[in-house]
């Protein structure tokens, strides 16, 4: 995959995100259907779940071999159940499976904590918030330093 394939839809920024929050990632192998349906689709379900209660934000990327990944981020479980049986989602969902793709594999995750880099923001480590700062989790000492440990 080349950087020209990077194709990021609605990047979230995560201001004012839960702590806890869901994402359900959808990989998929595109067939060779019909490209203009399949944008028109595509924009379409981007454009249905930014309506749905408890939608936080998407990103999305395809490679030239037709393997994409999006992964829509919820507020809660209940947000997903929700989004998965909307009338219009469900038939892009069938069309989906009989035209759009070859396979196509769901999983959702709870994301417990998150992390970001943006080369033009300088951090001061310092004060990042302890769940971030280097060596506070077990295997995330820097290099060189002891690890954290539990009760000496």
């Amino acid at each position: 995959m080349t950087d020209d394939d990077f194709t990021p839809v609605s990047a979230p920024s995560r201001d004012g995100w839960p702590d806890r929050y869901f994402a359900v990632i959808f990989t998929a192998q595109r067939t060779l259907s019909d490209e203009d349906m399949y944008s028109l689709t595509a924009e379409r379900m981007v454009e249905l779940a930014q309506q749905q209660p408890g939608f936080l934000g998407v990103e999305s990327v395809r490679g030239g071999d037709g393997i994409g990944i999006t992964v829509s981020y919820w507020r809660d479980r209940a947000s997903i159940r929700n989004w998965r049986i909307n009338v219009e989602h469900l038939a892009a969902q069938q069309m989906g499976r009989q035209e759009f793709y070859s396979w196509y594999h769901i999983r959702v995750a709870e994301v417990v904590a998150h992390r970001s880099f943006d080369a033009g923001d300088a951090v001061d480590p310092g004060t990042m918030p302890p769940e971030t700062t280097p060596g506070t989790l077990p295997g995330t000492e820097a290099p060189g330093t002891e690890p954290t440990g539990g009760a000496d």
